[in-house]
């Protein structure tokens, strides 16, 4: 039996209120197997190692989503060489059940991702279009709950049934034919892996062919075929969620926020950054302030 923890703090945290959610860029706070009495989903925006979860170990990295069930044992290991980010989603059981008990098309989208009674833990891979759209929703669970304006709880239910509705999608279009092979699928994880360490650079499609030894429009294929966006479409909507976790996070004025990014113009960055959430960068900073959540595990 490995050396494990229960996880008190989570604990207390969903007795205060059963739904917690936050986006983690530092190391592991929970260096060790570790369970608590809620539900837990568990997404990678970058990175790369394995998930532990009960009997099965899974592969993490971009784009890897796992729930793990109620009081599973449980440990993330990555890889401490490259950038480790990730949204960790912690919901009470009953409040989950609760959610999906009275309505059949509810119990239907929550239930196919919740571990079977006997599994620990559901795992699987989205596409980058799919990671970023998540990754808005949790964005958006985490500023609530950390926020609490008025009718918060109700937003945070209606987030959450948003998250499980867009998985459900992400299932359906898994049986359409997008993915390419094994061998392509690893050397696009390989391409999203550079694109996103090199984000803030200027990426030219040659460079990318010239690295990658592929052809322009065999690279814009595959890339295309696995993804689901085009690498512009990636990179730009990669941009600027870093953008956000530069204005959430940091005092830096916006023109060196664009240009950290790997933006070069600064009406440029602003178009694209309201076209993309619908406010200015300015006005997202005010309405985002102080939403970092200091608690990592």
């Amino acid at each position: 039996m490995p050396e494990s923890v229960v996880d008190e703090l989570t604990n207390a945290t969903l007795s205060d209120f059963p739904v917690h959610c936050s986006y983690r860029t530092t190391s592991l706070y929970q260096p060790m197997f570790h369970s608590h009495n809620g539900f837990e989903l568990y997404l990678c925006l970058q990175g790369n190692g394995s998930f532990i979860a009960g009997e099965r170990i899974h592969e993490l990295g971009a784009g890897t989503f796992t729930v793990v069930k109620p009081k599973a044992l449980h440990l993330p290991r990555p890889n401490t060489n490259v950038p480790f980010h990730r949204y960790v989603l912690a919901v009470q059981r009953s409040y989950l059940e609760n959610l999906y008990a009275e309505d059949r098309d509810c119990s239907l989208a929550i239930r196919q991702w919740l571990p079977k009674p006997d599994s620990d833990s559901v795992h699987s891979r989205l596409n980058a279009r799919q990671l970023l759209s998540l990754q808005e929703t949790l964005a958006q669970l985490e500023l609530e709950i950390t926020r609490k304006q008025p009718c918060y709880p109700l937003i945070v239910k209606s987030l959450l049934l948003q998250l499980f509705a867009q998985l459900g999608r992400y299932q359906s279009e898994s049986g359409e034919g997008q993915g390419g092979t094994y061998e392509q699928k690893r050397l696009v994880e390989n391409i999203l892996g550079y694109i996103m360490e090199h984000h803030h650079q200027p990426l030219r499609t040659e460079n990318l062919c010239g690295r990658f030894h592929l052809s322009r429009s065999y690279l814009f294929r595959i890339f295309k075929q696995n993804t689901g966006v085009s690498i512009n479409e990636f990179l730009v909507a990669y941009r600027i969620n870093k953008a956000k976790d530069f204005l959430q996070g940091t005092e830096l004025p916006i023109t060196e926020v664009a240009a950290t990014v790997g933006f070069q113009d600064i009406s440029h960055f602003c178009h694209t950054f309201k076209r993309f959430s619908g406010m200015t960068p300015s006005r997202y900073r005010s309405a985002h302030n102080g939403c970092y959540s200091t608690r990592d595990f």
